[in-house]
């Protein structure tokens, strides 16, 4: 029951922490760093155990959440602009194929910051890596945000939890390093 607890305040506390948009990336690396901790039995509590994971994250995150943001609009546009074209039915499934592995690789990278490589750079190449090296997780984690997302659209407020089963998807089909 402790790991259900421990979830649902990650999620909690990753909301919270995400509030400014841009702060997403970093405050998702911390609730995985949290999780993992955790689920080792190290680093109680955890709410404080999150706030300084948070405050080492966001250093080179907030680029990455930037980033994120710049992704998720580039992406709304060209659905957008795929709608209209005459080859829409085919397009518009591959856009949303590209999106879910551009996903998958996001939520990878801050499980990477969040278990081992403190430089965001680094992290995105070795969740590219990982991603490539293991399709089987990767399939999983896309699976786990999809249900995170099928979730929040059925029921709004879930928005407020959903993060920390998430980031302990991330971090249980993360690559052993």
């Amino acid at each position: 029951m402790e790991g259900f607890s421990d979830c649902l305040l990650t999620g909690l506390l990753v909301a919270l922490a995400s509030v400014p948009v841009v702060t997403a990336a970093p405050a998702f690396a911390a609730g995985c760093r949290a999780l993992d901790r955790a689920r080792h039995g190290i680093g109680r509590p955890l709410w404080t155990t999150f706030w300084a994971d948070f405050r080492q994250a966001v250093r080179g995150g907030a680029a990455f959440g930037l980033l994120g943001l710049f992704a998720a609009v580039l992406f709304a546009v060209d659905l957008a602009v795929v709608g209209a074209m005459p080859g829409a039915g085919v397009l518009r499934p591959a856009l949303w194929v590209l999106a879910a592995a551009v996903a998958v690789v996001a939520v990878r990278t801050c499980e990477v910051v969040a278990t081992g490589e403190p430089a965001w750079r680094r992290a995105v190449v070795t969740a590219v890596r990982e991603t490539a090296a293991a399709p089987g997780s990767a399939v999983l984690l896309a699976g786990a945000a999809g249900l995170a997302v099928v979730l929040v659209w059925m029921l709004p407020i879930l928005a407020l939890l959903v993060a920390g089963p998430l980031a302990l998807a991330a971090v249980a089909t993360g690559g052993q390093r």
